[in-house]
């Protein structure tokens, strides 16, 4: 019965980990992200977090770690109805790459261990690596995108009928 116990503390501190160690990979700083605004994250970042928390619920599952009404049963239950929002969008992504032998989605559909701590933690840096790559791209936008909160303050402040008064005369000639 120990070693039961010792082997779920183990997977528990490993999935915990996983989820809100920075060092362990980007999940920490997106799984809040994709909770509060699935639509600030790209498909494929939300198809690799897909995999991850599909990945962390199976173990934590298969661990007896859920049920319990801790943070991995929230997080198994939010990121489902955010996934259901996003599904459409998701979908026609996710038929893009499959084309794709070389995506790192062929990589994780081809393995035998989908659900292991090690390919979970592949999973977390490979997250990281896209993170890294979307937030070079943002910086090139412009505008950059604000966050959610932001753009809902905006939208909240700037009434539906605001015009742009401000008009510049044209430049007067010279004689």
């Amino acid at each position: 019965m120990r070693i039961m116990d010792e082997e779920k503390y183990r997977v528990r501190a490993a999935l915990y980990r996983l989820l809100l160690d920075d060092e362990a990979g980007a999940a920490s700083t997106l799984v809040p992200r994709i909770l509060a605004d699935p639509d600030s994250l790209t498909p494929e970042i939300r198809c690799c977090l897909l995999y991850l928390i599909r990945g962390i619920g199976y173990l934590a599952a298969r661990n007896d770690l859920l049920g319990h009404g801790g943070l991995l049963d929230t997080l198994a239950e939010e990121f489902e109805s955010v996934r259901v929002r996003t599904r459409r969008i998701d979908g026609l992504w996710f038929d893009v790459v499959q084309e794709d032998p070389a995506h790192w989605v062929q990589r994780y559909e081809s393995t035998d261990q989908h659900y292991s701590l090690e390919e979970l933690s592949w999973l977390n840096l490979q997250l990281g690596r896209l993170w890294e790559i979307e937030r070079q791209r943002l910086e090139l936008e412009e505008p950059p995108l604000p966050p959610l909160v932001l753009r809902r303050r905006l939208l909240a402040e700037t009434p539906a009928f605001a015009v742009n008064a401000t008009r510049s005369s044209p430049p007067e000639r010279a004689p």
